[in-house]
């Protein structure tokens, strides 16, 4: 016996495990690259956009918005996108990211030294974040 997926089962798919998602609160909202318009001037950030630093000694993912040339009309335009942000002072601009929106890591690690996150999920970032090395604490690194 043979199953194919058609477009309409994967949609159906897709849609009904969104709403699962969604009613359990689980729900990932990422900015979209309009969105990214008045936190970027063009591939900086502005004061208003989210910014990261990675001071540790591992590679940290970092989702964000990345400038990517300007329209027909002179508008500038975004794409979001996933980098890896490099260690020891790696920045989400120097990646390519003029507002960096989420962070994961591929440890478990502290939130601001006190709450402890699965290094498989990604966490929001609001304004400046930077994470360093937390030897001594039983986790890899603190973010915050």
């Amino acid at each position: 016996m043979q199953i194919r997926s058609t477009p309409f089962m994967r949609t159906a798919a897709a849609g009904a495990a969104s709403m699962t998602l969604a009613a359990a609160g689980l729900t990932l909202v990422t900015a979209t690259p309009a969105q990214a318009a008045p936190r970027c001037n063009g591939a900086k950030p502005s004061a208003i956009a989210g910014k990261f630093r990675n001071d540790t000694d591992q590679t940290i993912m970092v989702k964000g918005d990345k400038y990517v040339g300007k329209d027909a009309s002179g508008k500038a335009k975004y794409k979001t996108v996933e980098v890896a942000v490099g260690r020891n002072g790696g920045t989400a601009l120097g990646a390519g990211v003029c507002d960096a929106d989420f962070i994961k890591t591929y440890w478990d690690w502290l939130y601001n030294g006190v709450e402890l996150v699965d290094g498989d999920s990604w966490r929001k970032i609001q304004g400046s974040w930077s994470c360093q090395n937390a030897p001594g604490t039983g986790y890899r690194i603190k973010c915050g």
